[in-house]
């Protein structure tokens, strides 16, 4: 039985799965383990396609980190324990191509990452969180056609993965990226 995994398209910069039943049943697998799963749960319902159940669990899960009203009001400023589930929200959101909607969440947890990252200059979370915000908007830009603006938030998102020394797939994800616009741009 294959275990679930995905890839990144090298010409979309999207995650696709490698298996359909696979990512079927981590889907099952993390909805029986409950709230300690829905964060993997909403990425692999995007990878999926599966983008109403992605968005209705994002939306959850960031009112539950105080992120967020009932009335789907984003909280501004965004509390530093609401970013991922911003970032997770916003992915797919982007994906829906509600390209607005995404832009609020993505900058209201950079810009709550970047605060975080500010006060605690120890803070290797919040960078994290700043890199992966940066590489996701520049996805976003990048499937807007806005290839000058995606570069630019995927040159950050490399200068601080490297400097962090973040894992070998995560800075090899931003380089692919780059190389992608790039490409495109030529």
């Amino acid at each position: 039985m294959n275990q679930a995994h995905y890839s990144i398209h090298p010409a979309t910069l999207r995650e696709i799965c490698n298996d359909d039943e696979a990512a079927e049943r981590k889907i099952a697998q993390l909805e029986s383990v409950g709230e300690s799963g829905d964060a993997e749960r909403i990425s692999w319902l995007r990878i999926a396609g599966r983008l109403v159940e992605a968005e209705a669990l994002g939306w959850s899960t960031l009112i539950t980190r105080e992120g967020a009203t009932g009335a789907h009001q984003v909280m501004q400023p965004l509390p530093f324990g609401a970013v991922a589930a911003s970032l997770r929200l916003a992915h797919v959101l982007h994906w829906m191509e509600r390209y607005s909607e995404a832009e609020v969440l993505f900058l209201a947890a950079l810009t709550s990452a970047e605060t975080e990252a500010n006060k605690n200059k120890a803070s290797n979370a919040a960078l994290t969180m700043v890199a992966f915000a940066q590489q996701h908007i520049g996805k976003m830009y990048f499937d807007q056609g806005r290839f000058i603006d995606a570069l630019a938030c995927f040159h950050k998102a490399l200068a601080i993965r490297q400097e962090l020394k973040s894992p070998m797939d995560q800075i090899e994800s931003t380089l692919q990226a780059l190389e992608t616009t790039k490409a495109l741009m030529s």
